[in-house]
Order: C-alpha cells, then structure tokens, then sequence
C-alpha cells in the first residue's frame, strides 16, 4: 500500500481530535526535567501505549547530576520547582509574579532562598553580554535586571561576581516579519534557563523571566532612584535522572525498525512546543496500531518504535547505551512543534537530512507533503492552489533529528514541524493556538513516510527511486539554470565576481551530483538481499540518467556564460593554505556540544562564536557538518568545498578558527591529525 492509497487508509484512521486532545494534557504538565512533573506526563503516554496494546514499553532512566557525561552532552542536575513569588517592596510595594498562576516566570535550575525570602537591591547591566556591562557597577549580593539572556547574566554575574538572583525580559529568535518582537508581544514571558552544573547544587541563585511591560517598569523606577525586591524560591536542584519512554508496535521481522521521537521536555503550557509532537506521536501510535488491529493495514516488515525523550539529552544518552541502534534503524521522523493554529503565523516545515548522510527518505517526505497539501480533492489536485503552505529546507538542527543525522549514527531523520513561530518559547505558546487540522495533516505526512521505510515492499521500493530519480534532476537543473540566468539578467555586475561565481558553480554543481548519485546508492540498503542483484542494475540505470542531465545543464551553462569548467576551478580553500590537505580524525560520537565547547572558552572567544551566530544563520550548521564530514579521510581542503557546497559562503577564517579551536582549547581528545598529504 502506497501513495494516496496509503494516505486515505490513514486518514480514516487518525483523529486531529484525538492528538489535540492529548496535547491538551500534556501541557498541563510543567515538564522540567527530572521533575515530578515531567514523571507524571511519562506516566499519562505510558499508560495510553499499554491500552492501544504496543509492545516493549519501557521507561529508562540516565543520571541527571551534573556528572554524568555522554560524550560531550552532560545533562544538568534534575529541577524541582515548587512555588516562587516576586515583588517590588521600594520605592513601591506591588506582586510582580508568580510561579503557581505562570510557571514560565521561574528561570530553569533556579534554586531555593530562605523561606522568609530575600528582599536585595536591583542593579540594571543593560544587556548583560560582557565584561563592559559591568563596569562601575557593584553586582555582589543583588540582582541584576538585563534584557540580555539569563545564561549569559547567570555566566557573568552569578557565578563570576556574586550576584544572587537576575531577571530578565530577553526575548529570543524575534521575528519582526511575523510581530515576534517584546514591543509587539509586551506581556509575553519567555522561557530561560541557567546554565546549572553539579557544583551549583546547595547554593542559591534564582532568577526570574519577565515581559517587557514588566521589566519597564523596574527600569523606569532605577532610572529615578534605588528598587529594591522580595524574592521568595522553593525549587531543588539536585542528583536525580531523566527519563525516556519507548513502546513498539512490532513487525514482521526483527531485522530493522523506523523511528518515530518527540521531545517532551519544556515548561508548562509548551502546547506547540513540543505537547503537540508528543500528543501527535500518541495519536499515530494509536491509529497504526488499531489498523493493524482491524485488518486495515498489514503489519510492516520493521518495526515502529516511538520515543519520548528529553530534548537531546535524552536521545545521545539513548543512544551511547544502546550502539547497535544506528544500524537497525532505517529511517527516522521528528515530531516538533507540529500543530501550529494560524495566529502563530507559522508555516509547516520538513528540515532534510544533512549532504554528510544521503537519504531517500527526504524525497519520500517531500512528496507526502505535497499530496497532503493537495488534499482537498482526494489527494490528487493538479492546479497550482494547494489547502497546506509549507516549506522543504536544507538541513539545520535545534531537535533531535540533530543527534540522529549526526555521521557517528547515521540514522535517516527529517524533522517535520512549523517555523517560524510567533509564540516560540513563551507563556503565549497555549492549547488555544494548536489547531487540529494541523495535527491532521502532520500526521499523515509523519504517518505515510514512516510506514512506505516500514514496509520496503518492492512497489515502495519503485517509489523511492521514482522520487529520487525526478528529484534529483530537479535539483540539478534548478540550480544551474538560476546560476547562468543570475549572469544573463545581470544580478552580478562585478565581471571579475561573475566568472568567479560560474566556475564555482560547475564545481558546487559536481558535489551537488555526487550527493545525488550518493542518494540514489541510499535505497540499497532498504532493498531484500534476494533483490540487490536487480536494484543495482536500477541504481546504475538511474544515476547515468542523472549524469546525463548534469552534462546537460553544463552545456546548457558553457552555452550561455561562454565559460566552461576547463577555464579553471576555484576552490573554498586555496593551494596556498598551509592546512588545506590536513586530514583529521574526530574522537567523539554525537553532535558537539556547544555548551562543552563554548564552556572552554575565555569570554572573548565565546562571544566571537556567539557573533558569527547572530550574523550567519549558517554559521552554526556548516561546523556542524565540518564535523560531520571528518572521516579521517578527507583532507580540510575537500571538507570545506563539501561545506561551502551546502552552505554557499563559508568563510575560510571560521574553519580554520574551528580547527585550531578544538586542537588548542581544553576540548584536548575532540580531534586528531591523521595525516598531512
């Protein structure tokens, strides 16, 4: 069963209802992790798997004190919070906040102060970012009000000079475009964490996340004399764990499984982020399972397993403890922030696997998206108008198809979810705005992809190469016609930036065919070992075809540029470069963690990172992916025409700040040099 075939099958399935209705009870939880909180929404999906009758249910627990390491991923010390309050005791006496009536005003991993509370002086540090904030200003035993981030403010004034408590109004990701700005969302409270370790256990720091409206009127008040607060903060950071459940609808076969992974991590209400991949996830476990049930879809060859993680941390841990995984899974979705109403003005989004790991399963969700989208008449309508807008993007992280992808697992995983998104991350982000038809149709683009990599039949088979195969020269064409027609209508009129810009387009062109041609070798391992034989003779078929349209397109290119390949490359790192053919090693699994790498850090050189991020949202990505790519048989050289392939634009000073980065800093043991060609 395949194709609007299958998707009809699932739509008389699957409830938008129902996986609305489970998000709502997700986001009653305030899911902390380690908290009782977050134990009791593992305990609601767990039981829901037992009544829809999945097997292997386990709930496994990973050390959560600040210690325990996988890789380069430390999860912080579990979090209780139990009750917080905040108010203004001078030059006024006024309630600011307060946990129990908006649990998103208590700052991750903040801890306890005496029971009376404390009443301590508010000093302004503007936005906090560096040293110079704090310049004349005496921060010990206070609190610090910043519009910078909490973490920073936690870094530099908690832990480096002896503040007690912060509180901040710093929104993140804004957005003007879609009205995600503090001015135009002034009672919005955003979700902040400190950066909490195991030696932060037993002290106190606390902090509090406020609107803007809020926090102006504290600052209006310091800028006509000294303001003065009353914190009172019970909450408990401490040696506890995190927790990952997993159930199983099995299949036929023990060979193989798909993965279908939500996050369940985040403060209350967190509806569409991520209650609504959890509640959806539920939904799918649910209707898959009674389909097999009643006879309206046959058991899948694989098995499906469904796993509810903490965001990252979980799922590397899941990972390190069980390595066989990685080859057993086929393909893999992520379930985040799937169920966006239209206020959020957001737009459905499918993230696609890295060039570093080649995959089918990109084209297959892709097409389930567009059949969705044309769903309003039968799956099938042709004209240009669509009921669904979404959008299909190269690869970035920020869930945990990043752990996934990462080359060390090498497992298949689109992320399949909405962005942007107006409420991200703040106490406005309610069950009012996840809308059920959203829900719906996620879940069926989720639903279909899974089960055609579930169940490799040989009709599925044929649609993975079809896919492929039209994708594929799709993507070739597309790009070589918009490269030659940037010249023709003059969007280059640096003649020197013009040619320098074809030629680099032949050679991004060449390292876009061979990720093509790689992708065409990723069914192979989805194909029975009875039928290689046969498949090889289709790939072989299939990649000369896509050969021949590259050949084209370069022709199509030296035709109307009067410049051809042979007019000499240019390439990302020149011959010049003392470290272009150094081939390095890496040393670790997993993606690296940025909070171990920037924690080595000085500040300076934390905050140059911090910059390149704000200034390129690529930044973070291409040295993802220069990781990734580390094989210890690639030179630098290759890796960085792979990268800037990708991600047109890598500045050579940033990889060769990387490397030197994670050679000299206390990240010692990250990498090593193979060989110098």
């Amino acid at each position: 069963m395949i194709g609007t075939t299958l998707l009809k099958v699932l739509e008389g399935s699957l409830s938008g209802d129902r996986a609305l209705a489970y998000t709502s009870e997700i986001a009653r939880f305030h899911r902390a992790k380690g908290s009782s909180d977050y134990q009791d929404a593992i305990g609601y999906i767990r039981d829901k798997l037992v009544e829809w009758n999945l097997e292997k249910i386990v709930v496994e627990k990973y050390p959560a004190d600040g210690l325990a390491t996988y890789q380069t991923w430390t999860p912080p010390p579990a979090w209780e919070p139990v009750r917080a309050d905040l108010s203004l005791v001078h030059p006024e006496v006024r309630h600011i906040c307060s946990f129990e009536t908006e649990p998103m005003c208590l700052v991750f991993g903040s801890t306890s102060t005496p029971s009376q509370g404390l009443i301590l002086d508010v000093v302004d540090i503007g936005d906090g970012a560096g040293d110079q904030a704090y310049a004349g200003k005496e921060v010990y035993g206070k609190v610090v009000m910043t519009s910078g981030s909490s973490r920073a403010a936690f870094r530099l004034a908690v832990k480096k000079r002896g503040a007690i408590g912060v509180l901040t109004d710093y929104m993140p990701r804004q957005n003007a475009s879609i009205k995600r700005t503090p001015w135009d969302l002034p009672d919005a409270v955003s979700y902040a964490s400190f950066p909490v370790t195991n030696e932060d256990m037993g002290k106190t720091a606390f902090g509090f996340s406020l609107s803007l409206r809020q926090a102006e009127e504290i600052r209006r008040l310091l800028r006509n004399g000294p303001v003065k607060v009353k914190a009172r903060v019970e909450a408990d950071l401490f040696s506890g764990d995190i927790k990952i459940l997993t159930g199983v609808i099995p299949g036929t076969e023990t060979s193989g499984e798909v993965v279908i992974i939500s996050h369940l991590c985040h403060p209350k209400p967190g509806a569409n982020d991520n209650a609504s991949g959890c509640g959806l996830a539920m939904e799918l476990a649910r209707s898959i399972s009674h389909a097999i049930a009643d006879g309206n879809l046959n058991r899948p060859k694989h098995s499906i397993r469904f796993m509810f993680v903490p965001e990252m941390y979980g799922t590397i841990a899941y990972l390190e403890r069980h390595p066989g995984l990685s080859k057993k899974v086929k393909a893999a979705v992520n379930l985040d922030m799937v169920g966006e109403a239209k206020e959020a003005m957001s737009v459905a989004n499918l993230v696609s696997t890295p060039w570093s790991l080649p995959s089918a399963l990109n084209d297959v969700a892709t097409y389930y998206m567009d059949r969705v989208a044309r769903r309003g008449d039968n799956f099938g309508r042709t004209e240009p108008g669509l009921d669904w807008l979404y959008d299909i993007t190269g690869f970035s992280g920020g869930s945990d198809h990043y752990v996934l992808v990462d080359s060390s697992y090498a497992i298949p995983c689109v992320y399949l979810g909405h962005w942007p998104d107006r409420f991200y991350h703040t106490n406005m982000d309610t069950i009012q705005r996840v809308h059920k038809e959203e829900l719906l149709r996620s879940g069926l683009v989720a639903g279909a992809t899974i089960l055609t990599f579930a169940n490799p039949c040989p009709d599925n088979i044929r649609l993975m190469y079809s896919l492929i195969a039209s994708g594929a020269e799709q993507r070739i064409t597309k790009y070589m016609n918009e490269t030659y027609l940037k010249k023709l209508t003059g969007e280059n009129r640096d003649k020197k930036e013009s040619k320098e810009e074809i030629l680099n387009a032949y050679e991004r062109g060449r390292l876009l065919l061979e990720k093509e041609l790689a992708t065409v070798d990723s069914v192979l391992r989805h194909v029975p070992r009875e039928n290689i034989a046969e498949a090889r003779k289709i790939v072989k078929k299939i990649k000369g075809n896509i050969k021949t349209v590259f050949k084209t397109s370069c022709e199509k290119m030296r035709l109307f540029t009067g410049l051809s390949e042979s007019s000499g490359h240019t390439h990302v790192l020149k011959e010049s470069e003392s470290f272009q053919d150094q081939v390095y090693s890496r040393l670790f699994r997993g993606p690296l963690s940025l909070d171990y790498f920037y924690g080595r850090m000085d500040e300076r050189s934390r905050e140059h990172y911090h910059k390149r991020e704000r200034d390129d949202p690529s930044f973070q990505w291409r040295l993802t992916e220069v990781m990734n790519f580390m094989d210890g048989k690639r030179t630098l050289g290759e890796i960085a025409s792979l990268v800037s392939a990708e991600y047109p634009g890598l500045i050579v000073a940033d990889l060769e700040n990387f490397i030197k980065d994670l050679k000299t800093l206390k990240t010692a043991g990250l990498i090593s040099l193979v060989k110098k060609l």
